[in-house]
């Protein structure tokens, strides 16, 4: 603690607030004389998290988790103590002693703070530069699409928008006048080196600019929008991709953070629900609108890390995604991993599910700017339990060949992900019942549904299926399940033989890659400390030789290997992803959809920006 004198310290735990700095990032009750939650460091369903305000100390009697403020801030944001320390002291209103006016001194500690720390502050040093662009005779476009977006100034000034000007190098001069390191600069993807020429150029130019800040108001990275009239990329004339992300970094991981949730977090208190949107300018309208609890995942399919984070801060959230096809995707997907997360999930009317209250093609921004503040609160409100809706006011409303087979289709993809089985049982028969079928046959179908058989003659396209998972209540599973991908059993096998790599597949977001339940219990296990063979009963002989074999014992460099294979499967992955595209991209023109032909391409052209 050198850094900083013992009776400063005490002075900060003293003032400090436990119970608001946890609630940041857990949603706590009043419980007697403590506050308890879901604990933050382990999975459970039942709160066994307690923070004693009077004492300030919290503790978990699930995993025995227990310290005070600085403990819970370095333990679950992953700062020093130093740093924890300049958090906390700023939120209680603490002075820090001045620093030394030596600037070896001052080099010093500089070089002694972590780069995380470092990389916020460029962040937060961007964001400013970006704001003042905004204000500034350059964001005059800026400040016209906003207007034209209907985002009033204190709007804009609540979630920190700015503009990045036209020009090639202008943020990172400022950047280097401020004397922050340009290395970092590059590692959260703000500039990048001249590849013919010394220096760096700015990767955001003319576009509106998104800061994604962190719950505790740290910016860990940027969403930028390309302005009208910016200019073409390529060879071939294409328009620049409608939006820029910053990179993964160590202080941006996309698929655990989510636009909006800074803001929203005194909305989710006081509702006790976190509505879910699918893009920035929702997040925006919706805030505007009154719908201050409102979020959205980061321009890609809601994540299990982003649900275990939502299921931590609100009792229930309300999936209000766009009204077209692709919203319909979406709120499935997000459905499933909701459900399957112990979540109470809500949906709110839809285009495709009552079109008479809602109009073809309305997303939030639209219903937020046309309805106004009233209707999107009616709208909400209307939320109704996501399962019940689906069987009710969705899978039930078209009884033709082709809408039995959709609603097949996404029902064995939704129901595996309920683990009460007296519920699956009940929405199976409801769900028979609503399509007029008996509820053998709905489960035979379902049944073929899962195991990608041939639907039988009836009401049914004879179409072949292929979700997920098997329904557990409507038959055995086959005797024989297919291998998990080799490269993935792989990184399994890394982490089975070199333990202590699970920091480096933490930060890799290793997790995220396993399509294989299997695997991705045993990771769960190893992440969570136990031996990773604990959670996966189930394993097969064959997943056990490859993971248990000890082939990568003798590997040299076993970080270095861990590394290489994480990214040789991104890159598969990533092409598979392209050619999935392209085929959809053909079958929608050979359709002539025009509007999914449209999503593809802007699909088509994310996944050509260049990782930085």
């Amino acid at each position: 603690m050198g850094l900083i004198p013992e009776d400063i310290i005490g002075e900060i735990r003293q003032r400090a607030d436990i119970v608001a700095v946890i609630g940041r990032h857990v949603q706590l009750r009043k419980a007697g004389h403590n506050h308890k939650g879901l604990c933050p460091f382990h999975q459970e369903k039942t709160p066994s998290f307690n923070v004693n305000a009077a004492k300030g100390f919290f503790y978990c009697f699930g995993c025995q988790k227990k310290g005070d403020v600085f403990t819970f801030v370095m333990e679950y944001e992953g700062k020093s103590f130093l740093e924890a320390a300049e958090s906390l002291a700023q939120l209680a209103g603490v002075t820090l002693p001045e620093r030394t006016e030596n600037p070896a001194a001052q080099r010093a500690m500089a070089e002694a703070r972590s780069e995380r720390t470092q990389m916020y502050r460029i962040n937060q040093a961007a964001a400013g530069f970006f704001r003042r662009q905004l204000a500034g005779p350059g964001g005059a476009a800026a400040r016209a699409y906003l207007a034209e977006r209907g985002v009033s100034e204190a709007t804009a000034e609540a979630f920190q928008l700015g503009y990045a000007p036209d020009a090639w190098s202008e943020l990172a001069g400022f950047l280097a006048g401020e004397k922050l390191p340009l290395r970092l600069a590059e590692a959260v993807g703000l500039i990048a080196p001249r590849k013919q020429a010394r220096g760096h150029y700015d990767r955001f130019r003319h576009r509106l600019v998104c800061p994604v800040v962190l719950a505790t108001g740290e910016v860990a990275g940027f969403s930028a929008r390309a302005l009208p009239g910016a200019a073409v990329t390529g060879g071939g004339g294409e328009p620049p991709a409608k939006y820029i992300n910053s990179p993964e970094s160590p202080v941006y991981k996309k698929s655990k953070l989510l636009y909006g949730l800074h803001q929203a977090l005194p909305g989710m208190r006081s509702r006790g629900r976190a509505v879910l949107v699918e893009g920035n300018f929702d997040v925006i309208s919706m805030h505007q609108a009154g719908m201050t609890e409102t979020v959205a995942p980061l321009g890609t399919a809601l994540t299990e890390e982003q649900v275990e984070l939502l299921r931590r801060l609100a009792e229930t959230i309300v999936l209000l995604y766009d009204g077209d096809r692709a919203g319909r995707a979406a709120t499935l997907k997000a459905l499933r991993l909701l459900v399957a997360g112990g979540v109470e999930v809500r949906i709110a009317p839809t285009p495709w599910s009552n079109p008479k209250l809602v109009k073809a093609g309305d997303d939030p921004d639209t219903l937020a700017q046309r309805g106004g503040p009233a209707a999107v609160a009616a709208l909400v409100d209307r939320a109704r339990p996501a399962l019940d809706f689906f069987v009710e006011e969705v899978w039930a409303l078209d009884r033709s060949s082709a809408g039995y087979a959709t609603s097949i289709r996404e029902a064995a993809a939704v129901l595996p992900s309920v683990k009460d089985e007296l519920r699956r049982t009940h929405l199976v028969d409801r769900l028979a019942g609503a399509l007029a079928v008996p509820v053998e046959r709905l489960r035979a179908d379902l049944r073929a549904a899962y195991r990608g058989q041939k639907l039988d003659a009836g009401p049914t396209t004879g179409r072949q299926f292929r979700p997920s998972k098997p329904l557990p209540e409507t038959g055995p599973r086959p005797a024989r399940q297919p291998l998990p991908p080799i490269d993935e059993m792989d990184l399994l096998a890394y982490l089975v033989e070199f333990p202590e790599l699970m920091p480096v597949a933490e930060d890799l977001d290793v997790l995220s890659l396993l399509t294989d339940s299997r695997l991705r219990d045993m990771y769960s296990a190893a992440s969570g400390g136990r031996p990773i063979w604990s959670s996966a009963p189930e394993m097969s002989p064959e997943i056990a030789a490859h993971v248990l074999s000890g082939a990568k014992k003798s590997v040299a460099q076993p970080e270095l290997a861990l590394r290489e294979a994480v990214g040789n499967l991104k890159t598969r992955r990533e092409k598979e992803m392209r050619l999935k595209l392209a085929r959809q991209l053909a079958e929608a023109e050979r359709r002539r959809d025009d509007a999914l032909a449209r999503e593809l391409i802007s699909r088509v052209r994310e996944t050509r920006q260049p990782k930085e």
